[in-house]
């Protein structure tokens, strides 16, 4: 069962018994708009010229995230520049991030589970409900950290990901594993030698979720503090 990027992110980024995300909103809603943005460059959909996204074909694909996510690009995104894209794709992650649970419910991978705060506000969950597809993700990323195994471009876009929503821990749960990959995961995903329109795109796609993750974080925290 083949997944895209979108999907393997969401995945890791799920507690698997308790079916709640194990990162904080802001991490999560910017590293998935990266993942939107890497998986259309990944199919030539969009390419990075400079600090700005360059749609080069808008036909419809069969997910909906990406159709919708490819139609503000094209028409309603203010600024084309990479990191005001993120930013914007970030704003509407609650809707997208449901489209693709969706199709993970439809896999029969996830679960759906309808839970309440007070009684009034929803709080779905998504525990797993087949945990092969994750289970050979995460197999797939451990041999490329830890054992060497050739990487493919998709596999380095989802390391990018882990390392830069600070979701390193999960996704390598084994404490001595997880000792290793953190310390070369940046070396990796920096030094790796895929094509150059991939690798570019790679990089400013992760600087740019670093850059507004960090400025949401000082507003966040400027806020609280007053």
């Amino acid at each position: 069962m083949s997944l895209d990027l979108l999907e393997e992110y969401l995945l890791i980024a799920l507690d698997d018994s308790k079916g709640q995300f194990v990162i904080d909103s802001t991490h999560l809603h910017y590293g998935f708009a990266g993942a939107i943005l890497l998986e259309l460059a990944l199919r030539e959909k969009v390419s990075i010229s400079g600090e700005y996204v360059k749609v080069n074909d808008s036909s419809a694909v069969t997910e909906i995230a990406l159709n919708k996510a490819l139609e503000y690009i094209e028409e309603k995104a203010k600024s084309k520049k990479v990191k005001d894209v993120i930013n914007g794709l970030a704003k509407q992650a609650n809707e997208l991030k449901q489209d693709v649970l969706q199709r993970l419910i439809n896999k029969g991978i996830l679960k759906k589970e309808e839970h309440k705060i007070l009684w009034i506000i929803p709080n779905n969950k998504y525990p797993a409900s087949d945990m092969t597809p994750e289970n050979k993700v995460r197999e797939r990323i451990k041999a490329v950290m830890l054992y060497g195994a050739k990487s493919e471009p998709r596999d380095i876009m989802l390391l990018s990901l882990i390392d830069v929503s600070d979701l390193t821990r999960e996704a390598f749960r084994d404490k001595e594993d997880y000792k290793k990959v953190k310390k070369k995961i940046k070396e990796v995903t920096q030094d790796v030698k895929i094509s150059g329109a991939i690798n570019k795109s790679i990089r400013e796609i992760q600087a740019a979720i670093m850059i507004t993750i960090m400025a949401s974080v000082v507003v966040t925290t400027t806020i609280t503090s007053n």
